[in-house]
């Protein structure tokens, strides 16, 4: 799926939001090179409206810009969505979806892992999905900030 006309009309520039690190029960929160940091739809307070995003129509739309520092890696992982399925009262994460958006293309350094296989050379507007049980990584390993948006729904 090729968001690259929905990404070049947000309606803020990406890069300069105030970015949060958040701690993750899944990974060492000592470890300052694991993670990176974001900035969701709760911090914005609801002030952008991004269901344009919303390409596939999901219930509980969520979203989370995510920017990943030069050294910086997300280990390989499956997604708990522990706080997504708290705030919307989702039992049945078999019913929970992620997509990521890749904000700008590649860069040298820059990589992401998904089911196996190692995803480089993308797009801006360039997206991957997963539901729950994928394992999947990133990593920084450039010079440059990594940015991405994750979206999160429901499909039922």
């Amino acid at each position: 799926m090729d968001l690259s006309d929905k990404v070049q009309n947000l309606p803020f520039d990406f890069k300069n939001l105030d970015y949060k690190k958040f701690p993750d029960p899944q990974f060492d929160a000592n470890n300052e090179f694991l993670l990176g940091e974001m900035f969701n739809d709760k911090l914005d307070e609801n002030k952008h409206d991004l269901n344009y995003m919303n390409h596939k129509g999901w219930k509980n739309f969520a979203w989370c810009f995510y920017k990943l520092r030069p050294g910086c890696w997300v280990p390989p992982h499956k997604d708990h969505y522990h706080n997504y399925a708290k705030f919307y009262e989702v039992e049945n994460k078999n019913k929970i979806k992620r997509a990521m958006v890749f904000l700008e293309d590649w860069k040298p350094g820059h990589v992401f892992g998904m089911n196996n296989e190692i995803i480089i050379n993308w797009k801006s507007g360039e997206t991957y999905e997963w539901s729950y049980d994928v394992e999947h990584w990133g990593g920084n390993f450039g010079t440059e900030d990594r940015y991405t948006l994750q979206l999160t729904g429901t499909q039922f």
